[in-house]
C-alpha cells in the first residue's frame, strides 16, 4: 500500500515542494495550510508520517505536535521551522519529534530522513568481536597480536592515543595462558612523582602471577624506568608486562629497560591510515543504528586526530541525537560535519552528472541532444532547488545570487 505523508506548511510554494519530493519517494502528498486544517485531516486518515511547521497562521506548530502525540497511535513527526530557537528545538523534542529541521531546507537531507522513515535499514546481526579492521595495517598488527597471545613474552604497543593499545593488552590477555589472573594498569602519571615508585611496587604486587599493563611508558621519568629496571633484573616481577606508548618508545626508555620490554612489538596505526575500516568500527558502536552513505563519506575525509577514541565519541553524539535507525549528516557532530566539507557532495554529483551524460549520449553522433538542450535541463533542476529553499520567491533567489530578475523570471518561464 502507497504510503501517505502529511505535510502542515502555509506557504503554498514550499508545502508544493515538499509534495514534490514526498511524490519523489513513491509516496502520497496531503497538504494542509494550517494547523486546525492538519488535526482535521488527522482523523480522517493514518499517515506514515507528518511533517509540520512551527510558523502556522491560527496555532503553533508545536500545539499541533502535542495534539498529534495524544492521538492512540501517532504517527512520527518531522518539525520544520524558519526561526529556530533553542526553546522551540527543546520544546520539539521533549513532545516526541523526530527531526528538525531549519529552513531554508537542506532537501536532500530532508529526502534522506523521510526515505529512512518509509524504508528503515535494517541493521544486520554482528558477531561479538574484540578488534576489528581488515586493513593491512590492522592485519599487520593482528598478526603479532595472535603470536603475542600464544606464549609469555613480554609486549610493546606503540600508537596514537586512542588507537586502541590498551584493548589490544586486554586481548592478548584474554587468549593467552593467564587469562584467569587479573590485568593490573598502572599509570605513573596518577602519582606524585615522590609516590610513584611505591604505587608501581603495589601495581606489581596487585597482578601476582597474571598481567602488568604499564601505560605510557615513555613519558615516565628516569628514576622510575630505573626503579622498574632493578626489579625486573633482581626477578621480583611475576607479571606479565604489556607496555604501551604514544610515541616511539626507544628514544624515551633506557636501552636496556626498551630491549625487557620490547620482545614483541604491536603497532596500532591511527585511524586515518585505516580509513577502510571506518564502516565496521561504527557499526560495532551503533548498535542498531546504521551509517547512511552520506554520513559515512564525511567520516572518510574527517582527519581523526583522535583515532578510535574520537570515532566512538561520534558515533555516541549521533546515536543520541537521531531518533531514527540511519544516521544521516546532520546527526553527526559540528567538528565532523563541517559546513564547508563538501568534497564529497561535489564528487557525488559529478558521479551522476556523468551517469546522466552517459544515458544522454549513448549511440550515433547524429542523435545526439544538443548542448543547449542539456545545459537546460541542469540549469531547470539548479533552479527549482534554489526556488525551494528561498521559499518559492524569485526577487530573493535573484537577490542573494546576484542574478539578473529579469533573467531569472525569464528562465522561470521557460521552464
Amino acid at each position: 500500500m502507497t504510503p501517505t505523508i502529511l505535510i502542515i506548511e502555509d506557504e503554498y510554494a514550499l508545502a508544493a515542494a515538499l509534495a514534490t519530493v514526498v511524490r519523489r519517494l513513491d509516496a502520497t502528498a496531503v497538504v494542509a495550510a494550517s494547523g486546525q486544517g492538519g488535526i482535521d485531516k488527522l482523523a480522517a486518515h493514518t499517515y506514515a508520517l507528518i511533517i509540520l511547521d512551527v510558523g502556522l497562521p491560527d496555532m503553533s506548530g508545536l500545539k499541533v505536535l502535542e495534539k498529534i502525540q495524544a492521538l492512540p497511535a501517532p504517527p512520527p513527526v518531522m518539525i520544520i521551522t524558519a526561526h529556530g530557537t533553542l526553546d522551540t528545538a527543546l520544546e520539539a523534542k521533549r513532545l516526541g519529534a523526530r527531526e528538525y529541521f531549519l529552513k531554508p531546507l537542506n532537501l536532500s537531507d530532508l529526502q534522506r530522513a523521510i526515505r529512512e522513515v518509509l524504508v528503515p535499514v535494517k541493521s544486520e546481526q554482528r558477531a561479538e568481536t574484540t578488534m576489528i579492521g581488515n586493513s593491512e595495517p590492522m592485519q599487520r598488527a593482528f598478526a603479532v597480536i595472535a603470536q603475542a597471545s600464544g606464549n609469555d613474552a613480554p609486549v610493546l604497543l606503540q600508537g596514537p592515543p586512542g588507537s586502541g593499545k590498551s584493548l589490544a593488552a586486554q586481548v592478548i590477555h584474554r587468549h593467552s595462558a593467564r587469562a584467569a589472573q587479573p590485568l593490573v594498569v598502572f599509570r605513573a602519571d596518577e602519582w606524585q612523582e615522590d609516590r610513584s615508585e611505591a604505587a608501581l611496587d603495589e601495581a606489581i604486587a596487585k597482578a601476582g602471577d597474571g598481567a602488568l599493563f604499564l601505560d605510557e611508558i615513555s613519558a615516565w621519568s628516569k628514576p622510575l624506568q630505573a626503579a622498574l629496571m632493578h626489579r625486573l633484573s633482581a626477578g621480583t616481577v611475576k607479571a606479565r608486562l604489556f607496555s604501551a606508548a604514544s610515541q616511539e618508545a626507544a628514544p624515551h626508555l633506557r636501552e636496556d629497560l626498551f630491549y625487557a620490554l620490547a620482545v614483541l612489538q604491536v603497532l596500532q596505526p591511527p585511524l586515518r591510515e585505516r580509513t577502510a575500516d571506518i564502516p565496521a568500527l561504527a557499526a560495532s558502536f551503533l548498535g542498531e543504528k546504521v551509517l547512511s552513505a552520506e554520513a559515512l563519506a564525511v567520516l572518510k575525509d574527517h582527519p581523526w586526530s583522535g583515532n578510535v577514541r574520537e570515532l566512538k565519541t561520534a558515533m555516541a553524539h549521533a546515536a543520541a541525537v537521531c531518533n531514527g535507525s540511519t544516521i544521516l549528516p546532520h546527526h553527526l557532530p559540528t567538528s565532523i560535519a563541517k559546513p564547508e566539507a563538501t568534497s564529497h557532495l561535489e564528487a557525488t554529483m559529478k558521479r551522476s552528472i556523468a551517469a546522466w551524460l552517459d544515458q544522454k549520449t549513448t549511440g550515433a553522433d547524429e542523435t545526439m541532444p544538443a548542448y543547449d538542450h542539456l545545459l537546460e535541463t541542469v540549469e531547470t533542476a539548479m533552479l527549482e532547488s534554489l526556488l525551494m529553499r528561498f521559499e518559492g520567491k524569485p526577487t530573493r533567489l535573484a537577490t542573494a545570487m546576484k542574478m539578473n530578475r529579469a533573467t531569472l523570471r525569464r528562465k522561470l518561464r521557460e521552464e
